[in-house]
């Protein structure tokens, strides 16, 4: 194990022009001042409301989108640079193979979206939901996560690179080959995870004594009074 990944994750601090052309919709943005090219940049996007719109390829930097609710969108290989995301909704969405670089989500809903295989760089998200998302084989570099929802995500064969997770819930999450060296648990809320059998996944990471006791009991281990 190397000794960066125990050093807290570099902040996100997207870099967003305070002045910002706002835009009612992101579909229409792109079809009228793009050409229908996939870019988009220095927008503000505030309260779109779309289900099932290909945003495939899509390449957004420097921006913001607040109150937006996009459902069941195609975000495959898109690539996310210095965007502000807040009070959004992606659920079911899908983000595979996706770029986030230097990006927040701030009370942003990712019930059931994929993010599979998609790199995260220099990301934070609070007070989120992920629930049944999919980050399978999803690399997470510089990576916060706190007051977030994570029960019963997929999050297996992940690669971790300075990421911290703070009052985040796992609840019959899948870690099942991530490792979790590194990684300090103590303030999470675990319950029925899954692992592989030897649990290796745990091996290097921090818990609480609660956290370690429900681990060793499902090892067979009789916890004493």
């Amino acid at each position: 194990m190397s000794g960066s990944a125990h050093r807290a994750p570099a902040p996100a601090a997207p870099a967003v022009p305070t002045s910002l052309v706002s835009v009612a919709s992101l579909v229409t943005w792109i079809r009228d001042e793009g050409e229908g090219d996939p870019f988009a940049a220095h927008i503000f996007v505030a309260g779109d409301d779309v289900d099932g719109a290909d945003f495939a390829l899509l390449e957004l930097s420097e921006s913001r989108v607040e109150n937006c609710r996009f459902a069941a969108c195609d975000c495959t290989r898109a690539a996310f640079t210095d965007v502000v995301f807040s009070g959004c909704d992606f659920s079911n969405s899908d983000f595979s193979e996706a770029n986030f670089t230097r990006c927040t989500f701030a009370s942003c809903k990712f019930t059931g979206a994929n993010f599979t295989e998609a790199v995260l760089r220099r990301v934070e998200v609070r007070d989120s939901t992920l629930a049944y998302a999919s980050l399978a084989k999803a690399k997470l570099e510089d990576v916060g996560v706190r007051t977030t929802d994570l029960s019963h995500a997929d999050v297996s064969e992940m690669r971790l690179k300075r990421a911290a997770f703070d009052d985040v819930r796992f609840v019959g999450t899948s870690f099942f080959r991530t490792s979790l060296d590194g990684v300090d648990l103590t303030t999470c809320q675990l319950a029925d995870i899954v692992l592989s059998d030897t649990m290796g996944e745990l091996r290097g990471c921090t818990m609480d004594l609660y956290q370690a006791a429900g681990i060793a009991q499902r090892l067979g281990v009789r916890i004493a009074d």
